[in-house]
């Protein structure tokens, strides 16, 4: 599985790119055969929080959310939204990754 994270621009309801916002973060991994998309973007409406989501087939299969208030960190510091949402993706990969490392190192059921 590749842990390499790729970025994609954040798009405002426009389409174009939305001003003072994190780039959102895209992988893809297998898990357990199965292709999945891990997508985590800053949303601001109606509350500033980040969001990540887990695809499988064009299905969210798991969705993680932090309110950024919650966190202690204001929606406008770039910096410190775009660590926390680093942190929260490269997170979610991981409990994916241990996920499969559990099943497949646990013993079959007869």
């Amino acid at each position: 599985m590749n842990e390499k994270l790729s970025k994609c621009e954040h798009e405002g309801r426009t389409g174009e790119p939305a001003e003072n916002s994190a780039p959102g973060l895209n992988d893809n991994l297998e898990f357990l055969g199965k292709q999945l998309h891990v997508q985590t973007e800053r949303i601001g409406f109606p509350t500033p929080r980040i969001v990540t989501e887990v695809f499988s087939n064009g299905r969210v299969v798991f969705s993680k959310k932090n309110e950024l208030a919650a966190q202690g960190f204001d929606s406008q510091e770039f910096a410190k939204v775009q660590e926390l949402m680093r942190t929260q993706h490269l997170q979610t990969i991981r409990e994916i990754q241990e996920k499969q490392k559990q099943i497949l190192g646990s013993p079959a059921i007869s």
